[in-house]
């Protein structure tokens, strides 16, 4: 999550998560991912915020007032991956083959850094030493690249390096902050979040690894995910009226171009951020987060939940409980949801068994059939 600078003070929470469509400053006070940061949940000129019984802890029930098709479940079958006592483990992402964790850390130092584990192992390596801030690593298609975000050069820009610790490349070095990258399913590709120096809002593109001048605009929003399976990238997207909180999109890749720009989850209650596609692309999981105002004025997150959408039959099942803040949610080769949860002082890498409902899945199917399947009409972005 990017937050600007308010009265010459500058903080910053989650980028990982992803929750207020303002600027992100070039360099951060903090890197810290407590929730207590968080300042917004919607785009920049909000809405009042709400107040009262909608917001109160627990209440961030998903999404569609007009379509119910949701279950609730209790939670079972969790584990725990992280065991850090102090400090926050954040922004996981799993390897193609689900045997490493990879994730973001400050359980060494104040400012974060990117290590490895493996998923059912306790031996941490560390991936990256700097001073400054390194988040939202992602493994490439074939496990050997990682991609994240570092102000190691003054501003946020997206790097690479080996999965062995050799090899970092910068891939980005413009005067506009870029962050949160993820690779194309033939691992040729980046989409990636830039700030717009002229259209003032975060913006998605794309750039070839082999050539990184070679850039291609997609869409207005924040936090891409490309598809394993097709040319789809999901994101979010602030809405342009009423509360303006955070809802999911998808966009269709082609010819290299956005198409059928489509809003997949959406809440009146709730802002739905950063989505991640399941290993067969059938379906996306995303963190539905609740706030309400704190006595200094700023906004406080109350209710952090994980929900999977599937993009057939519009099925929204919430995955987590609710008795725990859980957020950065991202799916395993293995069936699994791993996510951040807080409690106390620490943030931890857990996860949980995905209550996909299969029998209603159907065959695996192209993407523009996905898209034609999804229930929300697809509605045109930007220009």
């Amino acid at each position: 999550m990017a937050i600007r600078s308010v009265g010459g003070t500058i903080a910053m929470a989650f980028v990982c998560v992803g929750i207020c469509a303002c600027r992100m400053p070039a360099q951060s006070a903090s890197a810290s991912s407590h929730l207590g940061d968080w300042t917004a949940l919607r785009s920049v000129n909000p809405a009042p915020p709400l107040v009262g019984a909608n917001v109160a802890a627990g209440s961030a029930v998903h999404p569609s007032v007009v379509d119910q098709r949701f279950e609730n479940r209790v939670l079972t079958n969790k584990a725990q991956h992280t065991f850090t006592a102090r400090g926050r483990d954040f922004d996981p992402d799993l390897h193609p083959d689900g045997s490493t964790l990879l994730f973001a850390s400050t359980r060494n130092s104040t400012r974060p850094d990117i290590f490895l584990k493996r998923t059912e192992g306790y031996a941490i390596t560390q991936l990256t030493s700097d001073p400054a801030d390194d988040i939202q690593p992602r493994f490439s298609p074939d496990g050997e690249n990682v991609v994240f975000s570092s102000n190691r050069s003054g501003n946020w820009d997206i790097w690479m390096i080996r999965a062995d610790g050799t090899g970092l490349v910068q891939l980005t070095s413009g005067p506009n902050d870029e962050i949160a990258p993820c690779f194309s399913p033939d691992g040729m590709y980046i989409a990636y979040t830039s700030w717009g120096g002229r259209s003032a809002q975060w913006e998605i593109w794309t750039l070839s690894i082999g050539n990184p001048g070679m850039r291609t605009f997609l869409a207005y929003g924040l936090f891409p995910d490309w598809s394993p399976v097709g040319a789809r990238i999901a994101f979010q997207r602030a809405r342009q009226r009423g509360s303006r909180w955070f809802s999911v999109w998808s966009v269709e890749l082609v010819d290299g171009d956005a198409r059928r720009p489509t809003e997949i989850a959406h809440s009146d209650l709730s802002a739905c951020v950063a989505p991640r596609f399941s290993p067969d692309g059938r379906a996306i999981v995303y963190c539905a987060l609740t706030s309400a105002t704190a006595p200094d004025g700023r906004q406080a997150v109350v209710a952090a939940d994980v929900w999977t959408v599937d993009l057939k039959t519009g099925l929204r099942l919430k995955q987590t409980d609710g008795a725990a803040i859980a957020f950065n949610p991202v799916w395993g080769s293995n069936g699994r949801i791993y996510y951040v949860a807080s409690r106390g002082d620490a943030e931890n890498i857990w996860s949980l068994a995905s209550n996909r409902r299969d029998d209603l899945l159907g065959p695996t199917q192209d993407t523009a059939a996905v898209s034609r399947a999804v229930i929300n009409r697809p509605v045109r972005i930007g220009n």
